[in-house]
């Protein structure tokens, strides 16, 4: 259901669950498996989570859901959490490159991650609520952060597919189609990977804090230490010297 490979430290995480790559447990847990059994590889620097066949994600698997005990409910909604908590956390950049159809669960595990790279031809939105539900993967909360209350509470409240150009800020890029997706989702990998894992791995925490005193006092401890680490002191005599620097 998963597949993995480690391309120029960079893991390539590959939903396989056909046709749709529907969200199960056995699919979430195989996520989280593979980021913590080789994301959190200090050779690693960056995630890149994909679709294989036709898409990436049409959802969490509705079928199932009549057979679901109510423990087995709450398994599914925890073990979303625990992945999505794990993707924050990981102190990777994960990207999401995302075509053909990212519907429901499978567009909350594209919120999840840090950047997205879409197609301008795919099928975007939350339609849970046309089932009589609604999306319990975190990502009314989280499109609501990102893109405002009001345009998050249109898309789930009427369960339509979104113009991709209403949402554009929540995109890195939208690109053409699959080849081009495939170009630009590796460019920025690749970018991001030539850099300090020290400085990767501060930024990303940063980029979960907020503005808050208690924030403040954090970065300034990273930021007294972190001049003390192997790669800034290779990045800082590359710089005098007029060199490329050489990070690990």
């Amino acid at each position: 259901m998963i597949e993995t490979k480690i391309e120029n430290q960079i893991l390539f995480i590959q939903l396989n669950h056909g046709p749709v790559n529907a969200l199960n447990e056995a699919v979430l847990n195989g996520l989280i498996e593979a980021i913590e059994n080789k994301g959190f590889d200090p050779n690693i620097k960056v995630i890149v989570i994909k679709g294989n066949g036709k898409c990436f994600s049409a959802g969490a698997d509705i079928k199932s859901f009549p057979n679901l005990t109510k423990h087995e409910r709450l398994n599914l909604a925890s073990t979303s959490a625990k992945l999505f908590r794990l993707i924050k956390t990981c102190h990777k950049p994960v990207i999401s490159s995302i075509h053909g159809v990212c519907l429901g669960g499978g567009f909350e595990l594209a919120l999840a991650c840090d950047m997205r790279i879409i197609t301008q031809d795919t099928k975007v939105g939350l339609p849970e609520i046309n089932l009589g539900i609604f999306p319990g993967f975190g990502g009314v909360r989280r499109l609501s952060d990102m893109v405002g209350q009001h345009k998050a509470l249109q898309i789930a409240l009427t369960g339509e597919n979104v113009n991709l150009n209403d949402i554009k800020e929540l995109f890195n890029d939208i690109v053409k189609d699959e080849v081009e997706l495939d170009q630009v989702t590796l460019a920025l990998a690749q970018q991001i990977a030539s850099k300090s894992a020290d400085s990767i791995k501060v930024i990303k925490q940063m980029s979960n804090l907020d503005l808050s005193l208690e924030s403040d006092q954090i970065e300034e401890r990273h930021f007294v230490d972190i001049i003390d680490t192997e790669n800034a002191k290779e990045g800082i005599d590359a710089f005098i010297s007029k060199r490329k620097p050489q990070f690990k």
